[in-house]
């Protein structure tokens, strides 16, 4: 009798699909806490009126794209073919997974993993349309983006498609996931248009749009910096048979993309300063899309570059990242996150130094051949182009098909009206959402001070030489500025 070897589903050692599978599952686990990421830096950038809807926007996406990605989505991307000829164009099968757990369990495994993937993708979006969108055209643009739009790239770079029978390499999503997202979130943003005022502010609101918390800001973007860790070493889809090798190895790389863009934005910022462009040290926007940008930059190659050039590709990655987003500003696009800056160009960034510095590693060989830099002769760097245009018009053109059906029929945009009001009070019914003319913000000595009304005077008494000091309320046309309590 002939012993038969059976290969791993997951890439592995086999007889340990276990190990991997927990592996898979746990990195996982980590990507959809990016979500949790997402949310709190977008609640934050925006302003305090639509910070919960921001968030709800986060969980949708899970609820509605989440749905249609195993109805149909994973199917596109993974199905099995049913010729002996692979599908370039896309997978067919496993429609609505479900799958025979005692043979297949690993197809559960793989889908759980690409379906946190396909929601990153969808998430982008939100943050460039907050403020303004109709809620039920985000829910339907939600659900066809995962299941539909995002799955055929996947399939073309992941699934066995066109791009992977090439020179192409994107291991964990620079084009796929960020370029995808990225360039669906700047046509959204250009087919809804800016925010009320948002570049033409009236005299009064020149503050509409202030940050609701800048600490939610930094701290989803910790969030979304450790998940960033489960999303590219998760990518290596095994740990034994060697494939804890390259998830240690892209786990320093990944590392020092991240802090290399944050010390881009550090020293853009600096530079800011010293030449009296800004009146203050670090820009809190600037950091955040600096070191996201960092991670885009090396997540197409971070197993096949040496750690070196992760702190180069990141340090580009985020100056490309704010860069870009500053051009949009100028353009009048308005992107509240800066998600086509860290998403779109750094992650075509990625994909162009994958071309450059890709190294075919003796014994691992996940790049298909040597970067330009490394000896290789363009054929890696042609097809990454390739292939970053190809998904930018994929997902860029039907991007802007289902926005504009969307706008001529249920609408995507609020009304002036609730706009002004703000997304939480309208589609939420949280009536303590008020605009930021009529905010107040919390004196340190513990009473409230509006904040558009600047104090003008103070009135002192004091009676017979007490020691006490009695300080009775500012007012300016009847309206109270500051009120401090006795001392």
């Amino acid at each position: 009798m002939t012993n038969v070897t059976v290969e791993s589903p997951f890439g592995g050692d086999p007889g340990s699909e276990a190990v991997d599978a927990l592996w898979v599952m746990m990195a996982t686990f980590i990507i959809f806490t990016m979500q949790s990421g997402f949310g709190l830096l977008e609640s934050g950038i925006v302003s305090r009126k639509s910070e919960s809807n921001v968030m709800v926007k986060n969980v949708l996406d899970v609820c509605l794209g989440g749905m249609t990605f195993w109805l149909f989505g994973f199917g596109f991307i993974f199905g099995p073919d049913s010729s002996d000829n692979v599908n370039k164009f896309s997978g067919t099968g496993h429609w609505a997974v479900t799958v025979d757990v005692e043979n297949e369990a690993a197809t559960y495994t793989q889908m759980f993993f690409h379906l946190s993937f396909s929601t990153a993708a969808t998430t982008i979006v939100s943050g460039a349309v907050a403020e303004r969108v109709h809620l039920p055209a985000y829910m339907i643009f939600a659900a066809i983006n995962t299941g539909l739009i995002y799955v055929f790239p996947a399939h073309w770079a992941w699934g066995g498609g066109w791009l992977s029978q090439e020179a192409f390499f994107d291991f964990a999503g620079s084009s796929v996931v960020h370029m995808a997202g990225g360039i669906a979130a700047l046509v959204a943003a250009i087919i809804m248009g800016p925010r009320h005022n948002r570049f033409t502010p009236k005299e009064g609101e020149e503050d509409l749009y202030d940050m609701s918390s800048p600490t939610n800001i930094i701290l989803g973007t910790f969030f979304l910096w450790w998940g960033w860790i489960g999303f590219n070493c998760g990518s290596t889809f095994a740990v034994t048979g060697g494939g804890w090798k390259i998830a240690s190895k892209t786990a320093v790389v990944t590392m020092n993309g991240a802090m290399a863009g944050g010390l881009s934005a550090v020293l853009l910022s600096g530079v800011l300063y010293l030449t009296r462009r800004r009146r203050y040290i670090l820009d809190i926007a600037y950091l955040a899309s600096g070191i996201l940008g960092g991670l885009v930059g090396v997540t197409a190659c971070a197993p096949i570059i040496r750690p070196w050039e992760g702190l180069l590709l990141g340090f580009i990655g985020g100056l490309i990242a704010n860069g870009a987003n500053e051009l949009v500003l100028k353009l009048k696009i308005d992107d509240p996150v800066g998600a086509f800056g860290v998403h779109y160009a750094a992650g075509l960034w990625s994909m162009i130094a994958t071309g450059l510095f890709a190294e075919k590693i003796p014994g691992i060989g996940l790049a298909p051949e040597d970067g330009a830099f490394k000896g290789g002769n363009g054929n890696l760097l042609a097809w990454n182009l390739a292939g970053a245009l190809a998904i930018t018009c994929w997902s860029g053109g039907l991007a802007a098909v289902v926005f504009l059906i969307l706008k001529y029929t249920i609408g995507i945009r609020m009304s002036l009206d609730h706009e002004i009001k703000g997304s939480d009070e309208v589609d939420h019914n949280i009536k303590d959402a008020l605009p930021p003319t009529e905010r107040k913000r919390k004196h340190t000595l513990g009473r409230y001070v509006e904040k558009k009304l600047s104090v003008v005077s103070r009135k002192f008494s004091s009676s017979n030489g007490s020691k006490g000091m009695n300080m009775e309320p500012v007012r300016k046309n009847n309206n109270v500025i500051s009120e401090v309590p006795e001392v």
